[in-house]
């Protein structure tokens, strides 16, 4: 793993202020999804979470220069929201760690990164591996499980 990639995957602060000054501000929330649904097996293991709950899941691409640069899952103890953190469930286009980062941030657990089998590189760009990282973020009775998937494009602008 190279010190830049080990930089970015295991730095504890907020990604999205990392890629707002990387972007010169031209950074964007592209929301892809935003609503209740069953949270997977692992994700409820990670929660803390009986199998087979809903939560709220929003997924998104965080992109810079018009890029996505971060695809990002995240999984919400949705009862523990609903009571305490219901900002998490309306966020629609704005960052999540402005809230996870914010006023009275929450509390991260350690960071698992992984690194996915490399896919056949068609073009005559170089081949970047996939990396990926999650952690929980709690706060009170709020779960939220991050999952980060660091795309080739950011990348390419770090290099």
């Amino acid at each position: 793993m190279a010190s830049t990639s080990r930089d970015w995957l295991f730095d504890r602060g907020s990604l999205t202020h990392r890629l707002k000054v990387l972007s010169d501000d031209e950074f964007k929330v592209i929301l892809l999804r935003e609503e209740a649904g069953p949270i997977l097996p692992e994700e409820c293991r990670l929660l803390g979470l009986q199998s087979g709950v809903m939560g709220w899941i929003r997924e998104v691409y965080l992109a810079g220069f018009g890029r996505p640069w971060i695809y990002a899952r995240s999984v919400i103890n949705h009862r523990g929201a609903e009571r305490s953190d219901s900002a998490l469930l309306q966020l629609g286009n704005v960052p999540l760690g402005s809230l996870l980062f914010g006023d009275t941030p929450y509390q991260r657990s350690e960071i698992e990164v992984c690194r996915y089998r490399d896919a056949s590189n068609a073009s005559s760009r170089p081949a970047y591996p996939l990396w990926a990282r999650r952690s929980v973020f709690s706060r009170g009775p709020t779960g939220v499980l991050v999952h980060e998937m660091f795309l080739p494009a950011l990348w390419e602008e770090l290099s």
